[in-house]
């Protein structure tokens, strides 16, 4: 991705160059954008680059350049940053030194997590989901999952275990039911949120955390639909 991103910087060039990075299906990928600015040193994002991007993808970073000086962030990168609540990726050209400015409050803190099990993975994303989305409190483990349970003969979600943490099983789709899928094995092994419109969201081994179509690959592993009984 450093080698697209350095590309569309030298075609750019002496304007500062802009484009988003957005993470479809787990992966980061980046999406070149127009730079509105008249100045050189300056950028303005185009709005409908940016509108279209956020169709196909989650919005993960804001990436421009500062040609020939530092990738220290300007006011104007600060208070971006703050209003549009996603990172802003800052290099140095040609050097390509790479600042990321933070805001103070992230949009989509959910979005773009590196897969840890037992830390950031499936079953972790469904809980701080529910707790940042609808304040709901879901109990924690009782103790340490085995990682690839399944092929070991443990199954952590089973009907009985689901229905501990508040929900009950149910045979059709609303957003927020939580999503049980089985890949490749006898006993469910993955968890996710459906948020509708055929969207979920959930965290994959080797994956970013994301949201992503359930049709068709998913809806295929596909074997508890639950909700939470309020």
């Amino acid at each position: 991705m450093i080698e697209e991103i350095r590309e569309h910087f030298s075609n750019e060039y002496p304007k500062e160059a802009c484009g988003v990075i957005g993470i479809v299906k787990g992966k980061k990928q980046y999406f070149p954008c127009k730079n509105l600015a008249t100045e050189d040193e300056d950028f303005i994002l185009d709005p409908n680059d940016y509108i279209s991007v956020k169709r196909k993808a989650d919005i993960f970073a804001i990436v421009h350049d500062h040609v020939e000086y530092t990738n220290e962030a300007s006011e104007n990168d600060k208070k971006y940053c703050n209003s549009l609540g996603v990172p802003y990726y800052i290099f140095s050209y040609p050097s390509m030194e790479l600042n990321i400015l933070e805001p103070e409050i992230k949009v989509n803190a959910l979005i773009g997590r590196e897969y840890e099990f037992g830390k950031f993975d499936c079953l972790e994303a469904c809980r701080d989901y529910y707790n940042e989305e609808l304040d709901i409190q879901l109990p924690k483990r009782l103790l340490p999952y085995v990682d690839d349970w399944w092929k070991l003969g443990h199954d952590y979600f089973t009907d009985e275990h689901i229905k501990e943490w508040g929900f009950t099983k149910v045979y059709n789709l609303l957003p927020n039911d939580l999503l049980i899928f089985t890949m490749g094995s006898l006993v469910g092994n993955h968890c996710g949120i459906y948020l509708g419109n055929d969207i979920f969201f959930h965290h994959a081994v080797n994956r970013l955390s994301c949201r992503e179509n359930l049709y068709p690959l998913w809806k295929r592993y596909l074997t508890g639909i639950y909700r939470y009984e309020t």
